[in-house]
């Protein structure tokens, strides 16, 4: 017999469930995002994401929300010591996550989503200059704007979540085949 909050104890489940949370909710702040850009560009609503290039109606576009953990656990540290430092690196990673992501789409589903190939200084079509400085000035808004709140709503949500579920089944013990 195993009790389980032992076996679990040792584990920091919250960094799992709110990376999570940040995932599903800057892959939908990511999908207006696009859908706002995309309609402002060509002045009709079009829906955004790279969903909406294998058309599926999906609101949500996962490059987002992987580029926002990205961002936030490997910058997270640096945000109240240095924005100088933080800032530029929130571009890079935020760029390298498009180029990579823009890899792996073409890898596994033979598509690409997003195309500049035709654009000043791209990177094999998967990035380019603008969007890394766009992708610098969205992660100056994301550590500064952005983040802070998303974070306190994700905190008392968990914290009121966990006050909610009954933590009596992880006292019982439970059979282990």
């Amino acid at each position: 017999m195993v009790n389980l909050r032992e076996k679990i104890s040792g584990l920091n489940l919250s960094v799992v469930e709110e990376g999570v949370m940040y995932f599903f909710i800057y892959g939908l702040i990511g999908w207006l995002i696009d859908t706002v850009f995309e309609s402002m560009i060509f002045d009709q609503l079009l829906p955004g994401g790279m969903f909406q290039s294998f058309r599926l109606p999906i609101p949500f576009a996962p490059i987002y929300g992987f580029g926002a953990l990205a961002i936030i656990y490997l910058t997270k540290r640096l945000w109240n010591k240095s924005l100088i430092l933080s800032v530029p690196l929130a571009g890079i990673i935020a760029t390298a996550v498009e180029y990579f992501g823009g890899i792996i789409t073409v890898a596994l589903f033979g598509h690409r989503a997003w195309d500049y190939s035709g654009s000043f200084l791209n990177l094999h079509g998967h990035t380019n200059l603008f969007y890394a400085i766009a992708w610098t000035f969205l992660g100056w808004s994301f550590i500064k704007f952005i983040h802070p709140p998303v974070e306190k709503i994700v905190k008392v949500f968990l914290m009121r979540l966990r006050k909610n579920i009954d933590t009596d089944i992880l006292d019982k013990e439970i059979k282990i085949r």
